[in-house]
């Protein structure tokens, strides 16, 4: 009768398999064993399996630190069937037979398939320099100073930096749970983040400055920043980990949540409270996609004097 034994990972994940086509299967560290394991904690011959009937019964060798019966589908405690799971020392395996019904496959996400584009030098490379020009633009427009080289590159390459960071840790989480990195994937999707908020941000202050509308500008600029951040965390997600898209949309929701609650919590809490350092713009001029029709400053200062004057008569009849 043939058994399969899989060596359980993280999750309960398929690490490792031994296919033996015996009614008898010998288990431990030693080498005359049918199946070597090589964790410490496992005796040199720590268990055998026999096959009787529909499953096996497992005989302990005298081990050292014995058998762990995680689950077994059986209701004789003495017969182990397909789909048991037992742990000797801190290894886990499951008992498996040749008919033990499998899941259906799963279909792949987009992302998934699309991977290879991503990892393409013509894709990466590109949104590398976009995302470069558009930071190197972001800080010349709020540039209070005289321009300089020297102040305007630590500030790029700094955002550079955390951008290489970022791909790194989600292709590090992809090679511990999926032994697959997909580093410039990761890295291409990050970029593709990081120039979609920048050009947001600018339209939207732009907007804002168009209609006057500053605090609905900050509103939907917030919302704007959350969603980019919750698409990133979602894809960022499909590549590194095996989560079903139920939970990965609702971690991604759930942290993103978080988020917006920590920073509104800090903003109310400065709502009312002086600061010796008040906010300020450091904006050379207005920006240049003005579409609405506005005054120049001499109309402006013709149509405030009659308020002035206005104002000095009411408090002289006062």
């Amino acid at each position: 009768m043939a058994v399969i034994i899989e060596v359980l990972g993280w999750g309960g994940k398929r690490r490792q398999y031994f296919k033996i086509d015996a009614d008898q299967v010998s288990i431990g560290r030693g080498y005359d064993n049918d199946i070597v394991l090589s964790d410490p904690y496992i005796s040199a011959n720590h268990l055998r399996l026999n096959a009787c009937g529909d499953g096996w019964v497992i005989t302990d060798l005298d081990s050292l630190n014995g058998l762990q019966v995680i689950k077994n589908p059986s209701t004789d405690e003495s017969l182990f069937t397909s789909g048991a799971e037992i742990k000797l020392g801190r290894t886990k395996l499951r008992l498996v037979a040749e008919s033990y019904p499998l899941e259906d496959a799963k279909i792949l996400h987009g992302l998934e398939r699309d991977t290879n584009k991503l990892n393409r030098l013509s894709v990466w490379l590109p949104l590398l320099v976009a995302v470069f020009a558009t930071q190197l633009l972001s800080v010349y427009a709020s540039t209070l100073a005289e321009w300089e080289w020297k102040n305007a590159i630590p500030v790029i390459v700094s955002a550079q930096l955390a951008i290489f960071v970022g791909a790194i840790f989600w292709s590090l989480l992809g090679r511990l749970i999926r032994h697959e990195a997909h580093f410039l994937g990761q890295y291409s999707l990050i970029l593709l983040a990081s120039l979609l908020f920048t050009g947001c941000s600018w339209l939207l202050s732009t907007l804002s400055y168009n209609f006057s509308s500053a605090l609905f500008g900050d509103m939907v600029q917030q919302l704007a920043s959350m969603s980019i951040l919750l698409l990133l965390l979602s894809a960022n997600l499909t590549l590194a980990t095996n989560l079903s898209s139920r939970a990965r949309w609702s971690g991604c929701a759930a942290f993103v949540g978080v988020v917006v609650i920590i920073g509104s919590v800090g903003q109310m809490k400065s709502w009312g409270e002086f600061s010796p350092f008040p906010q300020y713009s450091s904006t050379l001029a207005a920006p240049a996609l003005l579409v609405v029709e506005g005054q120049t400053s001499e109309e402006f200062l013709a149509d405030i004097d009659p308020l002035f004057q206005q104002a000095d008569r009411a408090a002289l009849e006062k």
